[in-house]
Order: C-alpha cells, then structure tokens, then sequence
C-alpha cells in the first residue's frame, strides 16, 4: 500500500480532491434544496438507510446540527467504487473551514489572467466552505470529476459564493463563469489551470517561456508542458488546452516520441517528463520544433 501511495505522489495523483468556496457574507444553506439540486446533478437523495436499495442513487449523512461547524456527507450510489472487500459509493462532503486570508493565494492570483478580480474579491471574502471528494479515487478520470462538478454545481445553485479556489489546479474562477463553462460542457474550466512563466537569466537573447498545466495529474493524466522560444504565449496557451482536452478525453494515449497536431504544419513531438514548475508531477513535455523548443528531452529523435 505504501508503494501504491508513494507512486501516486510521484505522479502528482490526489486521493482526495479539493474545492473551497469563498463568500463575503456569511452562507446559509437550505438542505431541501441544496439535496434537490443534488439529485438533479448526481443522482437521487434518499436517507441512509436506504442507500443499499436499487431505487435510491444518493444517501445523506448530516452531523450533528447543534454543532458549530455542521457536515452534509453525501453518498453517491450512482457512482460505485470497487475494493477488494466489494463496493462502496463515492462521497462528497460539504464543511465549513477556517477562512485564509488573500495572502494565501499569491501563487493563483499570479496566473488569473481569465479573472482579472480575482484578488480583490478574494480580499472583501470573510467566510469559506469547503467541498472534498471520498473514497472517489477509483473512479475513472471522467467519473470522478463528473461526479465533483454535480456536487459542486448544486452547491453553487442553492447558495451561491463569491470566488471558487480548486486547489489541485491552484486556480481561482469566478462563480458565474464557471457555471457557464460547464453548461458548455468545458468541464476542465476550474480542474486545470494554464500557466505562464517569462523565464529570466538566460544568455540566449531570446523570449523564453514556460506554460503548463496544472490539475489533470491529480485526476490520473499526465499534465502538459512547453519550454519555447519566440512563441505567442496566447497560442502556446490555445494548443495546450487542447491538448488537455484531449488527454483528459482519451487517456495517457500519447507514447514517448510522438507528435501531436491540430493542423496540417503543427507536429509537436512529446516526451513524459516531471513538471519544470512545481508541484512535482508528471507531464507531458511538448517540442514545438527545433527553431522554438527551449527544452530538453531525452528519447532518440
């Protein structure tokens, strides 16, 4: 099990996927709703008890509600995981948590160039929620964040919040466009984050620079990267995001050495590597061609 965990950290996979949601104003839930959106988005709420029936799709736990910090736990019977023991339904679970300061999301706030509010909303929010994923690390790629982005929709319907912070593609997004995306099926808007880093000292006397992406390693697929010269960083962001598209559509298809295209003249070869930016994770490392490519790789050419 421990070199199942160490292996999954060295890829950059994470076991539980994380969303915090940031408000101004103190939020207020309505459940009835809040399990209504949940069945339209995820699949049908019933009570515990009758998670194990065929007709129900989605179970709900609740803490304690004299607690201070009440916990809605959701089961979601529509989304089986299989174990060694048999199957058990991912979960999500929605808490309140201690609310960070803006200071604590320097590295986002640097690349939210979709979202060019983001830090002074971030600064006027004094309150934050919560929303993890559980025992949904077996779910398929598209599964899992499927099953998150329900979740996370119903939440957003039934008590809307300020700024959405996905922390395993460190990007802040704007609630109204998030919601946007996702009714034009664009499911990967807040799961991965398309970065840009003017790379300084350097003797070459050329513009160089770094775009990857960050959040498909945490779902299982390997992240995208490109190290260039004299490139336009706004069409290096276009194919990138493709890219991802399509990885995250078709798997980790792409082998060592070949090239992918989205024209008749675009043959970029790639080559897995680890990521140039952190955090430690597995890329795909893309060459532009011999005239562009800043990079390095390895296999034969």
């Amino acid at each position: 099990m421990n070199e199942v965990l160490e292996e999954e950290k060295d890829f950059g996979f994470a076991r539980v996927y994380a969303v915090e949601l940031k408000y101004r104003q103190q939020p207020h839930l309505d459940r009835n709703a809040l399990y209504e959106k949940m069945e339209r988005y995820t699949g049908k709420v019933a009570p515990p008890d009758q998670q194990k029936t065929e007709e129900a799709a989605l179970a709900v736990w609740e803490a304690d509600e004299q607690a201070d910090k009440d916990m809605l736990h959701f089961f979601h019977l529509n989304y089986m995981v299989s174990y060694s023991e048999g199957e058990m339904p991912a979960q999500t679970s929605l808490m309140d948590m201690e609310h960070r300061p803006a200071s604590d999301y320097v590295t986002a706030i640097q690349q939210s160039w979709h979202w060019q509010e983001a830090a002074q909303t971030l600064e006027e929010c004094n309150h934050s929620l919560l929303l993890i994923d559980m025992m949904a690390s077996g779910l398929d790629p598209q599964s899992r964040l499927q099953l998150f982005s329900g979740a996370l929709r119903a939440i957003l319907e039934t008590a809307p919040c300020d700024a959405i912070y996905f922390r395993e593609s460190d990007k802040l997004v704007e609630p109204g466009a998030y919601l946007t995306a996702i009714e034009e099926d664009a499911i990967l808007y807040g799961a991965m984050n398309i970065r840009f880093y003017n790379v300084e000292g350097t003797d070459s006397g050329r513009a160089e620079g770094l775009m990857d992406s960050i959040g498909l390693a945490a779902l299982g697929i390997p992240d995208v990267q490109c190290h260039f010269y004299d490139l336009e960083p706004g069409e290096v962001a276009g194919h990138l995001t493709n890219i991802g598209y399509y990885l995250f559509k078709q798997g980790d298809v792409i082998a060592d050495g070949e090239t992918i295209g989205f024209t008749e003249d675009m043959r970029w070869r790639c080559e897995h590597q680890y990521a140039l930016a952190a955090p430690h994770r597995v890329v795909i490392d893309i060459d532009p061609g011999e005239d562009h490519y800043a990079g390095r790789q390895e296999s034969n050419r």
